[in-house]
C-alpha cells in the first residue's frame, strides 16, 4: 500500500513536467523557425480572410454578419535596395471550390473580390500588368510552390509568403530527417522570394530615375 502512495505521488509530481516537454511538432516548428531566421526571415502570425467560408461561418445564428478567417505564419523577406514605388498585394492561393467571389490571375492563383484588400489588391494587380517582365517573375514565382503555401505577398519593402509550415512536410518518426527537409524547403523559399525581390528592384528601383 505505501509503495502505491509513493507512485501516485511521483506520478502527480512528474505527470506535469511530462505534459509541458515539446512534441516532435512543436520542436519541428521551432527548428524551422530557427533556421529562417538564421537565412534573413521575420516571422509573425497572421490573418487571412477565408476563401471558402460555409454559410454558418459566414452568418451567425443570430443573423450577424461574420468575417471568417484563416491563420497561418508570415516570413518576410526584406527588399533591401530602394525602392520608390513599392508594391501592396497579397495573391492567394484559390480553393478549388471558393464560396467567395474570387479573381484569378495565374492558374490557381487569385484574389478577392471583396473584403477590406479588394481595392488594394486590385490596384496592384493593374500595377503589375504595366510590368511584363514583373508580372512574369512573380508568377514564376508561385509556380509550383508547396500545398502549405496559402498566399504570396508583396507589401512595402518585403515579399513574404504566408503558410502552413506545420503541413510542409509530412510527418515522420525520423525527426532530424524531417527537419532537413523543412530547412532545405525554406532555403528554396528565400531563393525564390530573392529573384522576385531583384525583378522588382529592377522595375522600382531608384537608379531607374537616375539622371543618366
Amino acid at each position: 500500500m505505501v509503495w502505491l502512495i509513493i507512485v501516485a505521488v511521483l506520478a502527480l509530481a512528474v505527470g506535469p513536467i511530462f505534459y509541458l516537454l515539446p512534441s516532435p511538432q512543436d520542436r519541428f516548428l521551432a527548428g524551422l523557425r530557427q533556421h529562417a531566421r538564421q537565412l534573413g526571415f521575420s516571422i509573425q502570425l497572421q490573418r487571412l480572410g477565408k476563401l471558402n467560408p460555409t454559410g454558418a461561418q459566414r452568418v451567425s445564428a443570430s443573423g450577424q454578419e461574420r468575417h471568417p478567417v484563416v491563420e497561418c505564419m508570415r516570413y518576410q523577406w526584406l527588399v533591401r535596395e530602394p525602392i520608390h514605388a513599392p508594391l501592396d498585394i497579397v495573391l492567394r492561393r484559390l480553393p478549388e471550390s471558393a464560396t467567395v467571389s474570387v479573381q484569378e490571375t495565374t492558374a490557381g492563383w487569385g484574389v478577392a473580390k471583396s473584403g477590406e484588400r479588394r481595392k488594394t489588391d486590385h490596384a496592384g494587380l493593374h500595377e503589375i500588368a504595366q510590368h511584363p517582365e514583373l508580372q512574369h517573375s512573380l508568377f514564376e514565382c508561385l509556380r509550383n510552390l508547396p500545398d502549405a503555401v496559402l498566399a504570396l505577398g508583396i507589401e512595402a519593402r518585403s515579399v513574404s509568403i504566408y503558410w502552413h509550415e506545420e503541413a510542409a512536410v509530412p510527418r515522420s518518426a525520423d525527426e532530424k530527417g524531417r527537419l532537413a527537409v523543412g530547412k532545405s524547403l525554406i532555403e528554396d523559399l528565400r531563393e525564390r522570394l530573392q529573384t522576385l525581390a531583384s525583378a522588382i528592384v529592377q522595375t522600382y528601383g531608384e537608379h531607374e530615375n537616375a539622371p543618366s
